[in-house]
Parts: C-alpha cells; sequence; structure tokens
C-alpha cells in the first residue's frame, strides 16, 4: 500500500505524511485534545502503512508533528 521509501520514513511529499499532518492539524483547528488529535493522526499512519510495528507508530509521528 505506501508508496514511501527509506524504510517507513515518508516525506512532505508523500500522501500519507500529507494526511497525517493534516489530520492532526485540521482536529487541532476544532478544538480537539491534543491526545484525541495525535491517536487520529497515529491510526492514518496505521492505515498507510500496516506494516510498521503499532509500537514504532507514535514515535514515527511524534518526529513528524514535532
Amino acid at each position: 500500500m505506501s508508496s514511501c521509501n527509506d524504510e517507513f520514513g515518508c516525506g512532505p511529499t508523500d500522501a500519507c505524511y500529507r494526511a497525517v499532518v493534516n489530520t492532526y492539524t485540521k482536529m487541532k483547528m476544532l478544538g480537539q485534545r491534543d491526545e484525541i488529535c495525535f491517536n487520529s493522526a497515529v491510526a492514518v499512519y496505521r492505515h498507510h502503512h500496516p506494516e510498521v510495528p503499532s509500537a514504532r507508530a507514535p514515535y514515527m509521528i511524534a518526529d513528524w508533528l514535532d
């Protein structure tokens, strides 16, 4: 499913990266709590990258949103 290279390290031009960042940003704009926004962004990432261990996904997203 993924078109990303570099051991799941997607960049700003990849669809999964944009989807994750948009999810987090738009939910924050709607006034959702950080935890809900973050968990939703992780869920979007996991949808795009089911091959990534679930324990690793939050760390990937934390790096992207930093």
